[in-house]
């Protein structure tokens, strides 16, 4: 009988390497080393490694060491590479530090990572010296299994040998289970030994006929288990793990082999059933595993687009703080987008990796240099601000209230002007810097308490007032009296004191509207009274000794000021013209219309008097020929 089995190492494996796996026969190798585990073949990421520090990585090292030693021939095959690039970078970046700081020639540099070196040797050597020892210890154990093997040989043959005893099939199936649990033997010795286990099992079964009901019974269940086994190859083919199909395929025929014989006319049978079922998973996996192979080369696509996206987003260096937070953020994005896309050739796989990876690393370097910039700069904004810091601190004890006020007021301008500091000290600096304020203000509001409650009445009585001229607005009173009453309104207004900071502009501009208000109303009056008493005014000088001389004195004063406001409109109107296009056009054509009316109003209030005068001269003619003329 022929039996067939394949022994697949793990996911990672090639059409031919299924085609060979399947030409081992049962007969001719019984056992050998037992499933070895598969993971030291597979591709390693190294992804994982590039970023660790090289504490990390001795760390991981020694832990793999601990834990599998044989894993730590792999890991350290992976990660020597990695290390070494690591260590004489950091030791290159240390040295040209040395050197910059150096005082004089004579200093000698001294790597203080050196002794990592050392570390990483050792952990190596250990490494290297444990998987020998390993491999003596394995060789030792297929020995020493070789020799059980023979002495359990030599039992079977004393009992094919014997007479025939009720126990003859118990010994055998004792054997048996002892003949399964020894595994790990030298290659050159299975075949042997397996002719001669499987003839003196045949011999055993052939001869002993007292037993032949047991022993086909026996074979029956054989036969029973596998059938099963048929069936579980059968399911391996929607296995969606390749990695776990070939482990499963690897233990069936296994098992498989060490069931033992089963009925004559069973034998090729089942065993075709068997290779059939291997054969028909088989050809499924060879197709997943081409599928597979094609997910790589399009994984290789994507990862070669992120490569060109690195590319374009650092062809750009920022020069501001966002700028460089959100490039990283996009080289983040990038990074973890990398990460969730699939294994590809790994021809390629280096290469693409070694690409992208540099782009990273020239921006993170280029990124470095600018916050260590930036840092620098923040330190000469901590100084600045602690310099403050003891300014604010040597006058917060002081009682010049008005003085000391300003003075803090513009240390706290310049703080704001400052530009950032680094971010451990951000709080307390500014927590300092803000207590110390506090302290003065603090002091200044306690030594003007009572200040403010005065403050608050003085309000009060405001207000008052500015009800009373609202009042007049309502009432009829002769012009006399709302004067009269308008200057004591004012005069107790000026005396009282001062009112809260925050009320001032509200409460004034309540006051000046009410104000004006009130002498709007009563303007007329005041004007006709203000007409009536310049003409007797000037009615009286007449009179006097001179008058004459005297009113055309005052008639020519009152022309030489109205010609001098008219010039000066005239001037004020040209440079209107002259400024219209300036940035600050809009406040300064306002200050001139101002300027203007003010001008314009004088001019008309000496017009009148000018009215006056002339009519107190010629006697006779009235307000409105004069105004003509």
């Amino acid at each position: 009988m022929t039996e067939e089995t394949n022994n697949i190492a793990g996911e990672n494996i090639s059409n031919a390497e299924i085609s060979d796996a399947k030409t081992v026969e049962v007969n001719t190798t019984e056992e050998s080393t037992p499933v070895e585990d598969n993971s030291a073949t597979e591709e390693m990421d190294l992804t994982l490694f590039t970023k660790a520090s090289l504490e990390d990585l001795i760390a991981e090292l020694n832990k793999s060491f601990i834990e599998k030693p044989k894993t730590a021939g792999r890991l350290l095959k992976a990660i020597r590479p990695i290390f070494m690039e690591k260590y004489e970078s950091e030791k290159e970046a240390a040295l040209e530090a040395h050197n910059e700081n150096a005082e004089d020639e004579s200093d000698t540099f001294e790597f203080e990572k050196a002794g990592l070196l050392e570390k990483f040797n050792d952990i190596a050597s250990k490494i290297k010296q444990a998987r020998l020892e390993e491999k003596e210890r394995i060789e030792k154990e297929k020995t020493s299994n070789l020799a059980k093997k023979k002495e359990l040989l030599v039992t079977l043959e004393s009992i094919v040998q014997e007479d025939e005893t009720l126990d003859s099939i118990q010994k055998v199936k004792d054997i048996q289970k002892q003949w399964k649990t020894i595994r790990v033997l030298p290659k050159e010795e299975v075949s042997a030994l397996w002719d001669a286990y499987n003839a003196l099992l045949d011999r055993f079964y052939d001869n002993h006929s007292i037993n032949i009901e047991l022993k086909e019974l026996d074979r029956r269940k054989n036969l029973e288990a596998k059938i099963e086994l048929t069936k579980k190859v059968e399911e391996v083919a929607s296995e969606k793990s390749l990695k776990r199909s070939f482990i499963l395929l690897n233990k069936y025929h296994e098992e498989f082999r060490n069931i033992g014989p089963v009925p004559q006319e069973s034998r090729e049978p089942i065993w075709q059933a068997f290779k059939m079922a291997s054969d028909a998973v088989y050809e499924v996996k060879r197709k997943e595993v081409e599928a597979f192979e094609s997910v790589k080369e399009d994984n290789l696509k994507r990862k070669e687009l992120l490569v060109e996206k690195a590319e374009v987003l650092n062809a750009v260096t920022p020069t501001q703080l966002k700028d460089w937070n959100q490039k990283y953020t996009e080289f983040e994005d990038l990074f973890n987008e990398w990460k969730k896309i699939g294994p590809v050739p790994k021809s390629n796989k280096d290469a693409v990796w070694t690409k992208f990876n540099g782009i990273r690393n020239d921006f993170y370097s280029n990124r470095k240099a600018f916050f260590k910039v930036l840092n620098d700069e923040r330190k000469d904004n901590l100084a600045k601000k602690e310099a403050l810091c003891v300014a604010v601190e040597a006058i917060q004890n002081s009682e010049d209230w008005i003085g000391t006020s300003n003075e803090i007021i513009r240390l706290q301008k310049e703080w704001k002007n400052i530009g950032p500091v680094p971010d451990k000290v951000n709080q307390s600096i500014w927590k300092r810097f803000r207590g110390a304020c506090d302290v003065f203000f603090n002091r200044k509001n306690e030594a003007f308490k009572d200040q403010r409650a005065q403050e608050a009445q003085n309000q009060k009585t405001k207000e008052g007032l500015i009800a009373q001229l609202n009042e007049f607005l309502n009432t009829e009173k002769d012009y006399k009296t709302a004067l009269a009453e308008l200057k004591r309104i004012s005069a107790e207004w000026r005396s009282t004191g001062f009112v809260p900071k925050k009320a001032l502009k509200k409460i004034n501009t309540d006051y000046d509207t009410a104000s004006n208000a009130v002498y709007q109303k009563y303007s007329e009056q005041i004007k006709q009274q203000k007409s009536a008493n310049l003409l007797d005014h000037y009615a009286n000088v007449k009179q006097a000794p001179n008058g004459d001389k005297t009113l055309d004195y005052e008639l020519r004063g009152i022309e030489k000021k109205i010609a001098t406001l008219r010039d000066e409109i005239t001037g004020i109107e040209r440079n209107m013209s002259f400024f219209a296009k300036s940035k600050t056009a809009d406040k300064m054509l306002k200050d001139f219309e101002v300027k203007i009316d003010k001008n314009k109003k004088l001019i008309k209030s000496l017009k009148q008097e000018l009215v006056a005068i002339r009519t107190a001269k010629k006697g006779a003619q009235t307000k409105e020929e004069e105004t003509e003329s």
